[in-house]
């Protein structure tokens, strides 16, 4: 009798519990029916019953496990499309408080080049890239010099307070000439060089008066090239000698 006894206790040792096994049977089945042709009626049907199972050996409130990535993925999804829609409302809203900024500048330019009876000569405009000051080289330097004229400097002083509010904005500013050669012997060895002098001596004065910061300005030099008008007459010579300040939008 005793020897009967602990054979029996020998095979309980190897036996699951119910409920252990009923799991293992479940997944193995889940495994199985994977593997098959999913016919996805029955496979909701399946899901459902085996979530059923599990919430009961879990208790009340238990999740079920069965499709949860596809939860957590969508909803990820669902946040970065929120995020990213966020982001982009944030970018419209900066674009259009700097553009609304930009506008007023330009107002207050044309303002200042009125009082100081250089709208004939100088002309503002807001375009897609940010604010472009055309100035005629005529009002700016004397024939063939590439130095500002006191009067001119005075004019230029006016308007900086204005453009100290761009000072963060990255800033270009081109010189260009007419088509005329330059005489020989003279300070400048060719149009590409006065034209450079020219815009170099409108940076240094804005960056002496700390109107645009040094490390945000850049300098372009295109002699008789990109011409305005026709260089066939005195007219259109005139409006190709010119200085060009453009400053940049921060939010494109």
């Amino acid at each position: 009798m005793k020897k009967k006894k602990k054979e029996e206790e020998v095979d309980e040792g190897w036996l699951l519990p119910y409920s252990d096994m009923l799991t293992l049977l479940l997944a193995l089945f889940i495994v199985l029916f994977a593997m098959a042709k999913v016919d996805d009626k029955k496979f909701q049907q399946i899901k459902t019953e085996f979530n059923s199972i599990l919430s009961t050996r879990s208790g009340p409130g238990s999740d079920s496990i069965i499709g949860t990535k596809a939860v957590v993925k969508q909803e990820s999804g669902k946040n970065s499309s929120s995020e990213a829609h966020a982001l982009a409302q944030e970018a419209q809203a900066r674009k259009q408080l700097e553009t609304k900024q930009l506008e007023n500048v330009k107002q207050q330019l044309q303002t200042d080049f009125a009082q100081a009876n250089l709208q004939n000569d100088v002309t503002v405009s807001l375009q897609s890239d940010g604010i472009h000051i055309t100035m005629n080289s005529n009002a700016l330097f004397d024939s063939g010099s590439a130095d500002l004229t006191p009067e001119v400097q005075r004019s230029l002083e006016g308007m900086s307070p204005h453009l100290q509010v761009l000072s963060n904005n990255p800033v270009i500013i081109a010189g260009y000439t007419d088509n005329v050669p330059i005489r020989k012997n003279g300070r400048f060895a060719s149009n590409w060089n006065l034209s450079a002098e020219r815009a170099i001596s409108v940076m240094n004065f804005f960056v002496a008066k700390k109107v645009f910061a040094e490390d945000n300005v850049s300098i372009q030099a295109y002699g008789e090239n990109k011409p305005k008008a026709s260089n066939d007459n005195p007219e259109g010579r005139a409006q190709n000698r010119r200085v060009e300040v453009i400053i940049q939008r921060l939010n494109n």
